[in-house]
């Protein structure tokens, strides 16, 4: 059998409500049968695929495959990187998405499962993508700096992946997201920010949340950016203006459909570098994860990592 690429795979057991650890056997042979050659690691806990990432592309791995939710996705593109450096600036990223969420593959428009991935491992597809970087607070008041592919959002957003995040997402991603989404709506309050882009204030008033968007989807299949790219320099920077717990759900349907830019109230704006200050408790999402708090400092870095898609 012809070896077509050798992988390394990060492989997160717990994505899926834990069903990747039973699954990843078989999605293991399948690979192997179809002639890629793949090592892997599974990650024991918050933080482990960045460092098992890095230590792979250190010891000169190439081709790195992320094998979890959208979580894990954004540990691995951390790993990618070293005293805010590329570890190697020709190695390559492959996303088989098994989570609960899978938001940013629908961006790339590739289905949810093995097969769909194998598909993308054969035709060989790759891009140079922009690569978001934050400087935040984390939750213990250290400011720290963090990488995305998809989005990053403050406001209402934070506060429901914060939700989500603690209770079982056996219904699956998109359900599991809209009833968080609807609990956390009917308890948030609004909150007060400043949001500058590219060195201008645009905002400063009472919001309900402001997106930052490299990618389109978020919270389990929600549009929020339908105009956004992955390689076109620049953030998609939406803002949902001082709405009402009722306004929201009333217009939940656009933004899964991504119609909601018409809504009176919302603003979106394009910017290579967005910072967003506010005086009171506004918490931040990046790729489905809650690690920090405003102050924040959004810059793109643009076209420097290699995604297959």
């Amino acid at each position: 059998m012809q070896i077509r690429d050798h992988w390394f795979a990060v492989v997160n057991p717990h994505s899926a409500n834990g069903s990747t650890r039973k699954r990843w056997p078989q999605y293991l042979k399948r690979l192997r049968d179809e002639g890629y050659s793949i090592d892997f690691t599974y990650t024991t806990g918050p933080g482990d695929a960045i460092r098992i990432t890095q230590r792979a592309l250190k010891e000169g791995c190439t081709q790195i495959m992320s094998v979890g939710g959208d979580g894990t996705m954004n540990e691995v593109v951390n790993g990618f990187f070293f005293d805010n450096q590329l570890i190697n600036p020709q190695a390559e990223l492959a996303i088989f998405s098994h989570g609960t969420g899978s938001d940013f593959i629908r961006t790339l428009q590739i289905p949810k499962g093995i097969d769909g991935f194998i598909e993308v491992l054969r035709r060989g597809r790759k891009r140079m993508v922009d690569v978001g970087e934050v400087l935040f607070y984390d939750n213990y008041g250290l400011q720290i700096s963090r990488y995305f592919l998809n989005v990053a959002d403050v406001g209402l957003g934070g506060e429901t992946v914060a939700r989500v995040n603690r209770q079982s997402k056996l219904l699956g991603g998109k359900l599991s997201f809209l009833i968080g989404s609807i609990n956390s709506i009917i308890r948030y309050r609004n909150k007060v920010m400043n949001c500058e882009i590219d060195g201008k204030l645009i905002y400063s008033g009472r919001l309900n949340s402001i997106m930052i968007a490299n990618g389109r989807y978020i919270g389990g299949g929600m549009m929020i950016a339908p105009h956004a790219e992955l390689d076109d320099g620049f953030f998609d920077i939406v803002c949902l203006g001082d709405f009402s717990s009722w306004t929201i759900l009333r217009h939940m349907l656009k933004i899964y459909r991504g119609t909601h830019l018409k809504i009176s109230g919302v603003s979106v704006h394009r910017g290579r570098s967005v910072v967003i200050t506010s005086d009171e408790k506004v918490l931040l999402d990046i790729d489905g994860e809650q690690p920090g708090q405003v102050p924040i400092h959004l810059k793109i870095n643009s076209k420097i990592l290699c995604l297959w898609e």
